[in-house]
């Protein structure tokens, strides 16, 4: 059967031809677009580490240069105590310089440990992990008491764990991180994941160093806001900190809404190419079933003779469906060997994994469209008396 079908195919290879390259190219252009989505989606899936929801921050003009440093960490002590202290602030901290979601990272890598280290470095008071929900998962978080620690102490990531530091002893040992951070440091703690730069963003080893909230080098004044807050909370708060801080170009910041529109830059493109993907399959689903169509009209003998020597109605629906899929099935292979040249070749900066699902599904759902639109065509032909259609030959 196999090779009868394959002989017909190969009679009217002209013909089917073009189906073989609306399918071929079909799959491509659904290859690169389930690459991208899937490649994005995974990482969607990936926890964010922290929270964004009712989480504010107000980025102070504090320079490290700054004359007067005691004024400066007075300045900062009293502003810490009384925004926490405000009515639905459930906790307030200091912490680095970068806004979560934007594109600036302060990276260090070294191989003084005797293996190779890479990180990046990110700051935060004892109260950070608090006002940010970041979940410890070994160790403990920054305390008071780190303030007269002879070692900087820091938390890294599990992520860090893994890569580096699997199979060595970490807990309250002491390391190179950056010669900036001192000769050694030593790590309190882990916490399990920390995405800075975004929800479609790869997950980087992170490492977070103990600044107190005095420090020069912490500006960014990270709040916790309570779900009922009243809408002129934002106002208050503002106004709270021009009065202590004395700064005047002050702007609070919702990280709920910028982790919004930082993703907009991946859902837009993901949501438009899908969109093309869906035109495109309802095209490739109309051609079939003209196709189909034609061949039924253009084949009537053929059945009717079939059907004269012995042909089932089912015999004669599964060879349709045989020709078609087969057909397909031939166009998605060579799709296949140009596919698979994108992990070989590293084209694009993801896992190859990505490439293997994207190829799967472009796969799957073409032949899903192809079985589907083909079995109402195939079936009508099987219902042809094989009489009417030797007397209308």
């Amino acid at each position: 059967m196999l090779k009868h079908i394959i002989t017909l195919i190969w009679n009217k290879k002209q013909k089917n031809f073009l189906l073989f390259l609306e399918i071929f190219f079909s799959f491509m252009i659904l290859f690169v677009v389930f690459g991208f989505v899937i490649s994005n989606l995974r990482l969607y899936q990936t926890p964010l580490g922290f929270d964004t929801v009712n989480q504010w921050v107000a980025p102070l003009s504090i320079e490290e240069d700054m004359a007067d440093s005691t004024e400066t960490a007075l300045m900062k002590t009293r502003l810490l105590n009384e925004i926490s202290q405000m009515p639905y602030v459930e906790s307030a901290s200091f912490g680095c310089r970068r806004i979560p979601f934007r594109q600036s990272m302060w990276t260090t890598g070294t191989d003084d440990n005797g293996f190779e280290l890479f990180t990046c470095i990110l700051m935060g008071d004892e109260h950070f992990a608090k006002t940010r929900g970041i979940n410890i998962i070994e160790g403990r978080w920054f305390t008071e008491d780190d303030k007269l620690a002879k070692y900087t102490p820091v938390v890294v990531s599990s992520k860090l764990i893994e890569e580096s530091f699997k199979g060595r002893k970490y807990l309250d040992s002491l390391f190179v991180f950056d010669e900036d951070l001192g000769d050694f440091n030593r790590i309190v703690g882990v916490f399990d994941h920390y995405k800075y730069w975004g929800e479609f963003e790869e997950e980087w080893n992170a490492t977070f160093v103990y600044m107190p909230s005095t420090s020069l080098k912490t500006i960014l004044l990270n709040m916790k806001i309570a779900e009922n807050a009243p809408p002129d909370l934002e106002e208050k708060i503002n106004k709270r900190i021009i009065e202590i801080s004395k700064f005047s170009d002050l702007t609070i910041w919702d990280l709920e809404q910028r982790r919004i529109e930082n993703s907009k830059d991946t859902w837009t493109p993901m949501i438009a190419l899908m969109a093309i993907c869906g035109f495109l399959v309802i095209n490739v689903a109309l051609g079939l079933f003209g196709v189909l169509w034609y061949n039924i009209s253009k084949r009537r003998a053929e059945i009717g003779l079939r059907r004269t020597m012995g042909a089932t109605p089912g015999n004669i629906t599964g060879q349709f469906i045989s020709e078609v899929l087969l057909i397909t099935l031939f166009a998605i292979l060579v799709g296949l060997l140009f596919a698979v040249q994108f992990p070989l070749m590293e084209f694009f900066d993801t896992e190859n994994i990505n490439y293997y699902y994207a190829m799967a599904a472009s796969a799957i759902l073409i032949l899903i469209v192809v079985f589907v639109c083909s079995v109402f065509p195939s079936s009508q032909a099987a219902k042809i008396h094989p009489a009417l259609a030797l007397h209308e030959d």
